[in-house]
C-alpha cells in the first residue's frame, strides 16, 4: 500500500498474480467458450502480468480451483481442439434499491453526452451487470433502460459508418404521424434527445435539416454512392448577444452586423440547423433570437423539451 500510495502505479510487489489470474480467467471463461492458446495469448499480453506464460497443466489447475468454488466448467471439442467455458457460477450481485437509483441516474447522466459507440459499449456492460441481479424488477429496470434495446445493432453499425461517410440513404421509416414512406437522408449524426436515439441530416420529407427515430426506421432501402441528389438550403439566423468585457468569438459562419449600447446584433448562416440550436443554446440566457419567426420558435419548443427532460428525473 505504502508503495502504491507513493507512485500510484501497480507493481509486481502490490499483486497476488495467482488470484489475478484466476479473475483473469474467470471473466474470460464467463464472456464464451475459449482454448488453451486463446487464454494463454491473454495473459502473455497482459499489462499487468508482463508476458508471463501458463502451461496446460496449470491452467487445469486454475478450473478446477474455478471448479471447487462451485463454477460449472462445459468442455467442448471442435476440430481436435478443447474449448473451455463457465455456464453457471455461484456468486450474486447484491444490489439495494438506492444504489440502482443512483446507477441509472448516472447512466442517464453521461448518456447525454458521450459518443454513440461509447453509450454502445455502456449497453454491453448493462446487459451483462443485469445477468448477476436476483431482484427481477431491478433487472428489468437495467435490461429496459436503454433506447438501444429495441434496435438492431446491424442497423446502428451501418447507419453509423454512412453517418461518418456522409452517404445518402433511403430508409422506409414508420412515421407516427404520416405512416411507413421512403425518406432519403443525407446522414449527419446520430444523437440521444429526451431518452431516445435519432439519426440526424437532411432529408426529402421537409427538404431541410431534421431528425428521425432510429427505432421507427424498418430497414434502409437502398444507398447511394454518387453525389447526393438532396439540395441543402442555407439557413440565415439573426440574435442579440449581451455584450461582455470583450468581443465576442464569432464562429466562421457568424458575423456582428450591428453594435448597440449593450449588445450585439450577430448573423449566423449555416446549411445545419441543428448546429445553429446548439450555438444558440451555448450563450445561454444572454442570447435572444430575433428572426426568423420559425426558428424562434423552434428554440422555444427545444428549451421545452429539455425543461420536460429535468422534471421527469425529478
Amino acid at each position: 500500500m505504502k508503495e502504491f500510495m507513493k507512485t500510484n502505479t501497480v507493481t509486481y510487489n502490490l499483486m497476488s498474480f495467482t488470484g489475478f489470474k484466476s479473475l483473469l480467467i474467470f471473466s474470460l471463461l464467463l464472456d464464451g467458450p475459449k482454448n488453451y492458446n486463446q487464454l494463454r495469448t491473454v495473459i502473455q499480453n497482459h499489462p499487468y502480468l508482463q508476458h508471463e506464460t501458463i502451461s496446460i497443466d496449470t491452467l487445469r489447475i486454475y478450473i478446477n480451483s474455478l471448479k471447487e468454488m462451485g463454477c460449472n466448467i462445459e468442455r467442448t471439442t471442435k476440430n481436435h481442439v478443447t474449448y473451455y467455458s463457465i455456464s453457471k457460477q455461484p456468486f450474486e450481485l447484491k444490489i439495494t434499491d438506492e444504489q440502482a437509483e443512483s446507477v441509472l441516474k448516472i447512466y442517464k447522466a453521461i448518456s447525454k453526452s458521450i459518443s454513440i459507440s461509447d453509450f454502445m459499449s455502456l449497453q454491453k456492460f448493462f446487459e451483462k451487470f443485469s445477468q448477476y441481479i436476483t431482484n427481477e424488477e431491478l433487472k428489468t429496470k437495467f435490461q429496459n433502460i436503454s433506447p438501444l434495446k429495441s434496435i438492431k445493432n446491424s442497423l446502428l453499425n451501418d447507419l453509423q459508418k454512412y453517418v461518418q461517410n456522409q452517404t445518402e440513404i433511403t430508409i422506409y421509416y414508420n412515421s407516427p404521424n404520416s405512416g411507413r414512406k421512403n425518406i432519403t437522408i443525407l446522414p449527419d449524426k446520430i444523437g440521444i434527445n429526451n431518452g431516445k436515439l435519432y439519426i440526424y441530416g437532411i432529408n426529402s420529407e421537409h427538404n431541410n435539416y431534421g431528425s428521425f427515430l432510429i427505432s421507427k426506421i424498418i430497414k434502409i432501402v437502398s444507398v447511394n454512392l454518387n453525389e447526393s441528389t438532396l439540395e441543402v438550403p442555407t439557413f440565415t439566423v439573426q440574435y442579440e448577444l449581451e455584450k461582455d468585457n470583450c468581443t465576442p468569438e464569432l464562429l466562421s459562419c457568424e458575423k456582428i452586423i450591428e453594435t448597440k449600447k449593450d449588445k450585439y446584433i450577430i448573423e449566423i448562416q449555416s446549411k445545419n440547423k441543428f448546429d445553429i440550436i446548439q450555438r444558440i443554446m451555448s450563450h445561454t440566457n444572454k442570447c435572444k433570437v430575433i428572426s426568423p419567426d420559425d426558428f424562434k420558435a423552434e428554440i422555444i419548443s427545444a428549451l421545452k423539451q429539455m425543461k420536460e427532460g429535468y422534471l421527469e428525473e425529478k
